[in-house]
């Protein structure tokens, strides 16, 4: 583990395929000594982030976006990853271009007519207690890519794991994925 990784893109290998992390493009926000912690960005619910709402949110069209599964772990948290035209003292800032906030803070400044350029709202997150995610990666679950600021706030939802894989080098209809344990 190398902190330059962080954040980064953690994508989900197709030895993955059949549980919960299928195909998954995950935003890496921390990786440390730890454990690490990622929000999935690219498995969309079929709720839209309106029907959470209260009934005077539910009018604005902004809310009008699916609402993602970032992870299996605490599925009550909401946040939203978006553009760094919008911050405030509490957001995390993960590069130039991504922040993360908590929903509550975005959904008031958008629910005021307040404009940001990107933005998805999620609930859950990933996480992976110390060397667990080490270890994953050397099974080759994972691969840990660079961090793609575009694939992760512009691109469809179900164009990201492709393109990613495409981007990584690897053609998932002909490359052979075999897990060796071995790097």
């Amino acid at each position: 583990m190398n902190n330059s990784e962080v954040p980064g893109i953690l994508i989900a290998m197709p030895t993955l395929d059949g549980t919960f992390f299928e195909k998954s493009v995950i935003l890496l926000c921390n990786y440390d000594e730890e454990g690490a912690f990622g929000l999935v960005m690219n498995h969309p619910s079929k709720t839209k982030v309106k029907e959470v709402l209260s009934d005077d949110m539910q009018k604005n069209s902004a809310f009008d976006i699916p609402l993602l599964v970032g992870g299996p772990v605490q599925p009550e948290s909401f946040w939203a990853v978006h553009s760094s035209d919008f911050s405030v003292k509490e957001t995390t800032v993960l590069s130039k271009e991504i922040h993360l906030s908590s929903a509550q803070d975005i959904l008031n400044s958008l629910a005021e007519g307040n404009k940001v350029k990107s933005y998805h709202f999620g609930s859950g997150y990933s996480g992976w207690g110390a060397g667990q995610l080490d270890r994953e990666i050397q099974e080759e679950s994972w691969w840990l890519g660079p961090l793609d600021e575009s694939l992760l706030l512009n691109l469809d939802y179900e164009l990201r794991w492709e393109t990613t894989m495409n981007n990584l080098g690897f053609d998932p209809l002909t490359t052979a994925f075999t897990q060796t344990g071995l790097v």
